[in-house]
């Protein structure tokens, strides 16, 4: 019997629909799950918990601070805070990463590369580049597994979804893709988040000129000797209520805790940077 933790905070959710996911996936596979809250939920993420918990989703966005009509500046991790995550990771506490977790701590380079990639809601740089805010974009698409045979996409079929799409950048080096999507990648239809969130609405600026949003939907990767998988999709209701993404996220959380994923987390473990 698998046993998940759910972890919120930091960003909107509805919360009772993706509880309610969460549930149905869990009563459905015969686990169990408990659900936690940011800043209190850090409590659980140090390595002396590592394998009390089967796997660890991930729905929250920890470290920057979000209001309307103020600019998204990065907060921490504080240094204890990054050492016991990194401790975490290396224990081989398997981890599964939905939607806007990917923007998660914008201030630690490092917990990009754990996660396989990041969405930017201010300026930033990575691995020795400046990079402008990440956009976004909302509309109907269609997610298809790029990996059928892969574990993760066991029995899932091309479904379509009311969801955001971002226009982020992400590590192909780190990652192995198992999902895109079908929908226009110009980054003239993604408006830049920075200036929404800064301005408290849109003026107007998108990510005109700066080349192609990315298909990928959903990837696996290593950090420490965790199995990583991390999914794109996970907006609102209507996705938290589709079949086909109930199915994905509890072929996640099976992955990331079975036999096969560590095997391969620890024969090729990564080494997270601290910040």
């Amino acid at each position: 019997m698998r046993k998940l933790l759910v972890i919120t905070g930091g960003h909107r959710v509805a919360m009772d629909e993706f509880l309610g996911c969460v549930s149905h996936v869990c009563t459905d596979r015969g686990w169990v799950w408990a659900h936690t809250t940011q800043p209190t939920a850090q409590t659980w993420l140090r390595p002396e918990f590592a394998g009390q918990w089967d796997a660890i989703l991930l729905h929250d966005l920890p470290g920057l601070p979000l209001k309307r009509g103020v600019a998204p500046t990065p907060e921490g991790p504080e240094p204890d805070v990054a050492r016991d995550l990194v401790g975490l990771l290396d224990a081989g506490q398997p981890l599964v990463v939905l939607h806007h977790a990917i923007a998660a701590w914008p201030g630690w380079a490092g917990w990009a590369e754990a996660i396989g990639g990041r969405f930017l809601y201010a300026p930033g740089r990575l691995r020795g580049q400046d990079l402008p805010s990440s956009g976004y974009r909302k509309g109907r698409f269609t997610i298809s597994p790029t990996a059928p045979e892969h574990p993760v996409c066991a029995g899932v079929e091309p479904f379509e979804v009311d969801d955001e799409l971002y226009f982020a950048p992400y590590f192909a080096d780190r990652i192995t893709p198992v999902l895109e999507h079908d929908a226009e990648l110009d980054g003239a239809l993604y408006q830049d988040t920075f200036d929404e969130v800064s301005h408290g609405s849109s003026t107007g600026v998108t990510c005109a000129g700066r080349g192609q949003a990315s298909p990928l939907m959903g990837w696996t990767t290593v950090a420490g000797t965790s199995p990583v998988v991390t999914l794109l999709m996970g907006d609102g209701p209507s996705t938290f209520e589709n079949p086909m993404f109930r199915r994905l996220i509890g072929n996640a959380i099976d992955w990331v805790s079975g036999s096969d994923a560590r095997e391969t987390a620890l024969a090729k473990p990564f080494t997270v940077p601290l910040p």
